[in-house]
C-alpha cells in the first residue's frame, strides 16, 4: 500500500484527540457555519532511495466570529505541532512541522472568517515499491 490520504489521517487524527467541530477533506460544504477542513498540499518532492516523503497540509477554519476561528485552528496547530511520531492506518508519521502560522484570509461569500495554517510532514509510508527501501 502507498502513502495514505494525509487529510485523512490527520482528521482520524484530530477526532481521536477531541477536536469537536466538524472536519472535512478537500472540500468545505456550506454548512455549517463552523469547520474545519483539511487541504493536502503536496510539499517537497519524496526521497528516490528511501521510504522517506515530505508532504504539506494546509487546515483552514471558518466560523461567523474571528475568535471562533482562530481558537479552533490553534487547536489543530496545538494538537499537531511537534506531535511525536506515529502510526495512523499503515503509514508511521516521523514528524509534524509548521510552515506557516496562523494567518487571517478574509472572508468568504456569507461574511464568515477565514484562518488557514500550514504543515509539512515527515512520512513513512508503508513499502508498496520495487525501487525505494524501508529505513
Amino acid at each position: 500500500m502507498a502513502q495514505n490520504n494525509v487529510g485523512k489521517d490527520i482528521r482520524e487524527v484530530l477526532i481521536a484527540d477531541g477536536v469537536t467541530t466538524p472536519i472535512y477533506i478537500a472540500s468545505e460544504p456550506s454548512t455549517p457555519d463552523a469547520v474545519i477542513t483539511l487541504y493536502n498540499t503536496g510539499g517537497e518532492a519524496p526521497n528516490p532511495k528511501w521510504l522517506l516523503d515530505f508532504t504539506g497540509l494546509q487546515a483552514r477554519s471558518r466560523a461567523n466570529a474571528y475568535e471562533t476561528a482562530y481558537d479552533n485552528l490553534q487547536e489543530v496547530f496545538d494538537l499537531l505541532l511537534g506531535r511525536p511520531a506515529f502510526t495512523q492506518n499503515t503509514t508511521r508519521y516521523t514528524g509534524i512541522l509548521a510552515s506557516s502560522g496562523i494567518m487571517d484570509i478574509g472572508r468568504d461569500d456569507n461574511e464568515r472568517r477565514i484562518l488557514v495554517c500550514n504543515f509539512r510532514l515527515i512520512v513513512e509510508p508503508a513499502l508498496s515499491t520495487q525501487h525505494r527501501k524501508s529505513l
